[in-house]
């Protein structure tokens, strides 16, 4: 159950439509209406973005958008169910005190969305990128993957700290990633290179429209190996928004 629900009448559910102007019992309208709005705040700001190409100074905040779009539809892929990587962890914390579902920000979810929709964008880096020991204490870690990078350094880095880590680039280049091993970033506590992963934006917004939509028409199959997805659709969907909705095709 939510622990919020709206004044139906009163909210927008995306731009022009207000909740009561959406029939909840029918999934394909439902569907149609998430589709709107992840256009709305998220699909049609990061076009606008790319159409101003002067000095390409706009490729931070394209790349912000990108990240943010991925945090939202890994956690409406995943619906409530923990990863497998938090459910293996005793230790985790990331579950949501109201019930129901881990928080908003999931790393695992984050990387395992991008493993299984756009696998093609993902896997082991050529060299892994040694990270600084986050005490005393504890051991240096290693980035391992694409998708490491692209939560830790990129979207991390961008969202909690204004900047990328000096071993990201947002660069235009011939495809989504590419890694430069040498030449760009090294070591400060002996000099030696820090492989650097290059990532052009723009295209990686490119890849994820196409792997929304394939999401969405995924939701509306109605073969039963798609079922899943439309649980887990509605256990978050649900407890986002506080609608009840049918997910019935």
């Amino acid at each position: 159950m939510p622990f919020y629900e709206p004044v139906q009448k009163a909210r927008a559910f995306r731009r022009m439509t207000r909740y009561d102007q959406i029939k909840w019992d029918d999934f394909r309208e439902v569907v149609n209406a998430f589709h709107g709005r992840i256009d709305d705040w998220y699909l049609l700001p990061t076009k606008e973005l790319i159409k101003h190409k002067e000095g390409g100074h706009y490729v931070f905040a394209i790349m912000a958008l990108n990240c943010l779009l991925i945090d939202t539809l890994s956690q409406f892929y995943f619906g409530n169910d923990l990863s497998p990587r938090e459910r293996k962890d005793p230790k985790n914390k990331a579950t949501n005190p109201i019930g129901g579902g881990t928080l908003e920000s999931s790393g695992a979810k984050f990387k395992d969305f991008m493993s299984e929709r756009t696998p093609h964008l993902t896997g082991l880096l050529p060299t892994p990128i040694i990270q600084p020991a986050s005490s005393k204490k504890s051991k240096r870690k290693a980035l391992e993957t694409f998708e490491d990078v692209l939560w830790t350094g990129f979207r991390c880095g961008i969202l909690h700290q204004a900047h990328i880590p000096l071993y990201g680039v947002l660069y235009g280049i011939p495809g989504v990633f590419e890694v430069c091993e040498n030449g760009v970033t090294t070591y400060s506590a002996d000099g030696t290179d820090c492989p650097t992963v290059i990532c052009f934006p723009q295209k990686l917004f490119d890849e994820l429209e196409t792997a929304f939509i394939k999401y969405l028409d995924d939701l509306l199959n109605p073969d039963a190996p798609f079922d899943v997805l439309r649980r887990r659709f509605k256990a978050k969907f649900e407890d986002s928004f506080g609608v009840t909705i049918n997910t019935s095709i």
